[in-house]
């Protein structure tokens, strides 16, 4: 039986001839709408879109991608002078000739300030997944609230408050607004998707705006910000104990990682039936790094062990939950975050501990190089009571048929694949068992990258989990490049046991309950 927004699709096609299409896109750009400036409104002709240039803040592929014609709208939504220089939230919007009949929020990636292409590309760095708008949605994107990557913005309490929330809530009526008057028909189904911060703002998305939003993907998703930023600055003043100054990368050699990686691997890489590289029986594996004793300096190993183990303030009392010991530790991705290299200081260094300053602390400040944890943890606390998506209470979400896939890589050296788990596990108790679905990436980094394999298609489970009404149980994820491996992401808690054949196959593994 076909879907009710298929026949919106079929309709709105055959409606809409060029020249209507083309009179009715540039129309748009005199639309009046409270607060809100129309920059620019065009039909778009069939086209190849560069790679995008932020997808190493978003996850997007940075593939070129080639697009059907389309409306394009570009605006800015409450223009004003701010404390320190003029703000608003710029956004874009594509909205495709052959319309499906459905919108997607694409999420944007860091502390945002940037408008990454609206085209909805699936946010894992190695997914050939088909981009949402050569599905026939309308996608839009935004800045965040400020323009650029700097963290002035976080001297101005309204510029704040739209990137921890309430831009998704305006660009959101704003761009329905725009698809509805463009198609004449309001969008049958709404979802959110987008990776790390924008991971962030699609659970948000759920949380703040249950009413908007029919379904949402969250990749990575930075959900519990202001805590993670606390733990980056406590990683690195860890890290820094043990490192020449202004040399953090020395904390840990790559010949370090390499035996920490190796050393996993001999205790848990067959846990799971196959010796392959990954640990896919993640919950299981009971790797003691003591192991490690005699084989590292006893300094790194105490530190790696510290950091491991979770943040702590000055009294022992835990700032952010710990990580698991995943094989990819010795992969770019988790080094570029957490000391960076000789050429390339480590991310965590440069972006998370700045703005844990400048975004999540009243009054902004520098960060000491010896910070009060018991302190910073109490004034953090207040703005993170408006930036984390953290509730686990989404009753309006859920008696809306609202469905929520999130994908976490087991080694992301940001977002703690254990803090996202006991927010699952909450939610299901607070929620029920049928609103979310969290897959576990085993070797992955942050929103792609690390040693596993990551092409997979979380908008189409999304999809299909809506449609069907059945709850997914897995994801099929595929090697890249050729010669193809598959193999499931099980939901959570489960993960995918080899059962003999072709380890290639997705037919040799069956997704089964931890020990």
């Amino acid at each position: 039986m076909k879907k009710p927004w298929l026949y919106t699709a079929i309709a709105v096609a055959s409606a809409l001839s060029a020249p209507a299409m083309a009179s009715g896109c540039e129309d748009l750009v005199s639309l009046s709408l409270h607060n809100v400036a129309i920059n620019t409104a065009s039909l778009q002709p069939a086209q190849t879109l560069p790679p995008d240039p932020m997808s190493g803040m978003t996850g997007s592929s940075p593939q070129a991608v080639e697009i059907g014609a389309h409306c394009l709208v570009e605006g800015k939504i409450e223009d004003r002078e701010g404390v320190n220089g003029r703000y608003g939230i710029r956004f874009q919007l594509r909205m495709p000739e052959d319309w499906n009949g459905r919108f997607l929020f694409q999420g944007g990636g860091g502390t945002d300030g940037f408008i990454a292409p609206a085209i909805g590309t699936v946010p894992s760095t190695g997914s050939t997944a088909t981009p949402a708008i050569k599905r026939g949605y309308a996608v839009v994107s935004m800045d965040g609230g400020h323009d650029g990557r700097g963290l002035a913005f976080g001297d101005d309490q309204q510029a704040r408050l739209d990137l921890a929330y309430a831009a998704i809530g305006k660009v959101t009526a704003t761009a329905k607004t725009l698809v509805r008057t463009f198609y004449n028909k309001a969008p049958a189904e709404s979802f959110f998707m987008g990776c790390s911060n924008g991971g962030r703002e699609a659970m948000m998305a759920a949380q703040r705006y249950p009413l908007e939003f029919d379904g949402v993907v969250a990749g990575n998703p930075g959900f519990h910000l202001s805590r993670a930023a606390l733990g980056a600055v406590w990683d690195v003043e860890q890290f820094e104990k043990i490192s020449p100054k202004g040399k953090l990368y020395q904390a840990l050699s790559q010949s370090d990682l390499d035996k920490v990686s190796t050393a996993i691997l001999d205790k848990c890489d067959a846990q799971d039936g196959l010796k392959d590289g990954l640990v896919t029986a993640y919950a299981s594996c009971d790797f003691d790094p003591e192991t490690l004793r005699g084989k590292l300096d006893d300094a790194k190993l105490d530190t790696l062990i510290a950091v491991m183990n979770g943040a702590t303030d000055e009294n022992g009392n835990p700032i952010y939950t710990g990580w698991p010991w995943d094989p990819a530790i010795n992969t770019p991705g988790w080094r570029a975050w957490k000391i960076g290299s000789e050429n390339r200081p480590g991310l965590h260094e440069r972006l998370s501990v700045p703005s844990t300053g400048a975004v999540f602390t009243t009054p902004t400040r520098k960060m000491p190089d010896e910070p009060n944890f018991v302190e910073l943890t109490e004034n953090v606390a207040e703005v993170g009571g408006y930036f984390d998506a953290n509730d686990t209470y989404m009753t309006t979400f859920a008696a809306r048929g609202g469905k929520m896939v999130i994908f976490q890589g087991l080694a992301d050296p940001i977002f703690s694949a254990t803090d996202i788990a006991n927010w699952y596990e909450q939610t299901q108790q607070d929620t029920g068992t049928d609103v979310a679905r969290l897959f576990m990436v085993p070797g992955m980094t942050h929103c792609g990258g690390g040693n596993g394999l990551e092409d997979f298609d979380p908008l189409t489970v999304l999809e299909n989990w809506k449609a069907s009404g059945n709850a997914p149980e897995a994801m099929t994820v595929s090697s890249t490049p050729k010669p193809v491996r598959q193999m499931p992401l099980c939901a959570y808690p489960n993960y995918a046991k080899y059962t003999g054949g072709d380890k290639d196959s997705l037919q040799s593994y069956t997704c089964v309950v931890p020990q």
